[in-house]
């Protein structure tokens, strides 16, 4: 068989050989072709006498009088005889082409025809489209009332109403929530959240309205960490904004894998793989490593990006109760027994445990050394989330492992966690052996599939990660600030300090009203209004804005930044349990803490006194009242989570209020804290007094 095709191969190149010889003679030596196909009738004789005449007063005369060399000659000729007759000699290529093959003919011809027709259809639907979106594109007014309406919506107001301006919310969570406050987050400065009306488009100085900050999930307080902020901007004039392509084509960039070796240096790991978005992290790596066919054996309190990796993994589920060591001992034996009556080995299919450090829908810790020892007594293997455990639990950060005296890749083979909390950045990370990270790169369908992280976020995780290895001054460096020892800033190696020197310059009470609108308009303020208001909220951003030398906290690194969070957390836990507390005391009977002591996520629920007799619904409309209360009046920032999302979770926590401890509080806050709360509660269930807004 091979032998005869390779025989048709050599006869079909013998053929064609031949054929292009007979059609593409050579030129002879006086310069014209031995063969002329269009010397064939009248008219073709006509045109070889012409041309010959033509050649031979150019040999003869050559090209501007000067005689033309013959082997010039000779090859200038065979190139024009090739031009002149290159029609006919195409013609006669194809003629012999369709008595020899037809079918390729026919075949080529119609693809000929289809490429044709497919470019003369695409131009006709390119200009109907074209046509039709000049006849339907909106009017200039239209423009305009598109863009008033887009800029109308902005961020929504704390406390209720979430829905649409005037719609009174969406759904029935909206319904239950009430009116909302009409006030909007416009930054984070330390402890405090600054605050703007909801209609009003001034940003609004720490002074004049703030709140006490317990509502964000960042233990380390790094969304207002100035050194981190520094990082941020200098990184993004470097970058720039986003890296415009997945990791594994064109999407890497050194700052991911600087980011990566430092995390897993930090955890003591072989290698860390960075995602692009923090619960997709966690949902790919379950799904990169649990097949169809595999068993995995959830935490039934796990959060919605982790079962979310669960269903996508279309493995077997078993789920054991929240924290229950000796429901999950049962499980496993169930597993066993079942394995021994099928006659099936342990290892004839992959089987992990599934876990949270600290768990983000209820505050517990989970016990990982009892985990642990499960997990090696029945031959599994450990799939640890531990989002809000790193930069918050342990003597370093490292996460819940580090506080039950535990090691990555030994104890836990896969740990994933989100960057987004106490590292103050964007994506997820997954860290473990070698295997485990390499085997993401190709399986982990958000790092395949997803746009790379921002750099600049992926250099701020790396300050993150300095800060909490106490390595300050290189993360100083790092950002160009150079500090003297009385802490007065010498040189900030970018910016400078001319324009913050101007500023300090700034008469402001003797300024025209032209030159303050100019002066707000640089600083993106609203330059609208008369001149004792523009004199106002220039004074305001100028007070707000002086560069001072860095504080307490921005010096906080290392181990001394955790002590501070957990003395903060044991300060806010203590208070609020403290029955000699003349304020906590009155709680004791209304709210219940249902987190870990050493959790920096408090979660309070209502009393069983309270709860009895009140449904789900109803409760969660006391807790919104209480939060709002504690905004409008207290000001203070806490979360009611009653009508938080509860599709996709396996069990759905109790309504609560959500407390999160930071490094920025003080002693006094907690005090102010507990106070405003108190006062909510016996607003809201002593007095019951419901419309806390008006």
């Amino acid at each position: 068989m091979t032998g005869k095709f390779t025989q048709h191969v050599h006869d079909l190149g013998y053929a064609t050989g031949r054929t292009l010889r007979r059609l593409f003679p050579l030129a002879s030596r006086d310069g014209v072709s031995s063969s002329w196909p269009l010397s064939g009738g009248a008219g073709g004789g006509l045109f070889e006498r012409c041309y010959r005449d033509i050649v031979a007063r150019t040999v003869s005369s050559g090209v501007g009088g000067v005689g033309v060399d013959p082997p010039s000659a000779s090859s200038l000729l065979g190139a024009l005889d090739l031009l002149m007759t290159l029609p006919n000699r195409y013609r006669i290529w194809w003629l012999n082409l369709l008595r020899s093959d037809p079918l390729h003919v026919l075949v080529e011809t119609l693809l000929i025809v289809m490429c044709i027709a497919l470019v003369i259809l695409q131009r006709r639907a390119d200009w109907r489209f074209g046509q039709e979106r000049k006849k339907f594109s909106p009017t200039r007014e239209e423009e305009e009332e598109l863009i008033c309406e887009w800029k109308s919506e902005k961020r929504k107001p704390l406390g209720g109403g979430g829905g649409r301006r005037g719609d009174g919310g969406g759904g029935a969570a909206g319904e239950d929530a009430g009116p909302g406050t009409g006030l909007v987050v416009a930054g984070i400065a330390g402890s405090r959240l600054l605050l703007v009306r909801e209609d009003d488009d001034d940003y609004v100085a720490p002074s004049s309205s703030s709140a006490l900050n317990l509502a964000t999930l960042d233990p380390l307080s790094s969304s207002s960490s100035s050194a981190l902020r520094d990082v941020a901007r200098r990184a993004l004039s470097r970058y720039g904004c986003g890296s415009c392509g997945p990791r594994g084509f064109y999407g890497t960039i050194d700052a991911h894998l600087e980011v990566e070796r430092a995390m897993a240096d930090f955890l003591g790991t072989e290698g860390a793989i960075l995602y692009s978005d923090g619960a997709s992290a966690s949902t790919s790596t379950v799904a990169a490593f649990a097949k169809r066919g595999d068993l995995l054996i959830v935490d039934e309190g796990v959060n919605e990006a982790l079962l979310v990796g669960v269903t996508l993994s279309r493995a077997n589920v078993r789920y054991f109760r929240h924290n229950n060591v000796r429901d999950l001992r049962r499980v496993l034996e169930k597993v066993a027994s079942q394995d021994e009556a099928c006659g099936r080995r342990s290892t004839d299919q992959r089987r992990f445990l599934v876990v949270e450090g600290l768990y983000r829908n209820w505050g517990t810790i989970a016990p990982l050394d009892e985990i642990v020892k499960l997990k090696e007594e029945f031959h599994y293997r450990l799939i640890l989330d531990d989002s809000h455990g790193i930069g918050a639990l342990g003597n370093y950060g490292r996460g819940s492992l580090e506080y039950h005296g535990l090691r990555h890749m030994e104890h836990a083979e896969i740990v994933t966690f989100s960057l987004e909390y106490s590292l103050g950045s964007v994506g997820g990370m997954t860290v473990g052996s070698e295997e485990v990270v390499d085997h993401q790169r190709l399986s982990g369908a958000g790092y395949c599939f997803s746009a790379s992280a921002p750099p600049f976020l992926a250099k701020v995780c790396l300050a993150s990660i300095r800060r909490l290895e106490g390595r300050l001054d290189e993360m100083m460096k790092e950002i160009g600030n150079v500090f003297s020892d009385d802490g007065v800033v010498k040189m900030n190696r970018e910016q400078g300090i001319a324009a913050m020197i101007g500023d300090d310059e700034l008469n402001v009470n003797d300024m025209k009203v032209a030159d303050l609108r100019i002066q707000l308009r640089k600083r993106g303020l609203n330059a609208s209004g008369r001149k004792v208001e523009l004199q106002e909220r220039l004074n305001d951003h100028l007070s707000s804005s002086i560069i001072r030398p860095p504080s307490l906290l921005d010096n906080l690194s290392g181990p001394a930044l955790l002590e501070r969070l957990h003395q903060n957390v044991s300060n806010l836990y203590g208070t609020l349990t403290n029955s000699s507390h003349p304020h906590a005391l009155k709680l004791r009977d209304r709210l219940v803490i249902t987190s870990h002591p050493h959790s920096p996520i408090l979660y309070l629920r209502l009393a069983d006194a309270e709860a009895i007799g009140r449904t789900r619904v109803e409760q969660t409309c006391i807790l919104d009242q209480i939060s709002r209360h504690c905004l409008v009046k207290g000001q203070v920032a806490i979360v009611s989570t009653g009508g938080h999302v509860k599709k996709y979770l396996q069990l759905v926590p109790e309504p609560c209020l959500r407390l999160v401890a930071n490094v920025s509080q003080t002693l006094e806050d907690v005090e102010t804290f507990v106070k405003a709360l108190v006062d909510a509660v016996e607003s809201v269930l002593v007095h019951n007094d419901g419309n806390v807004m008006e």
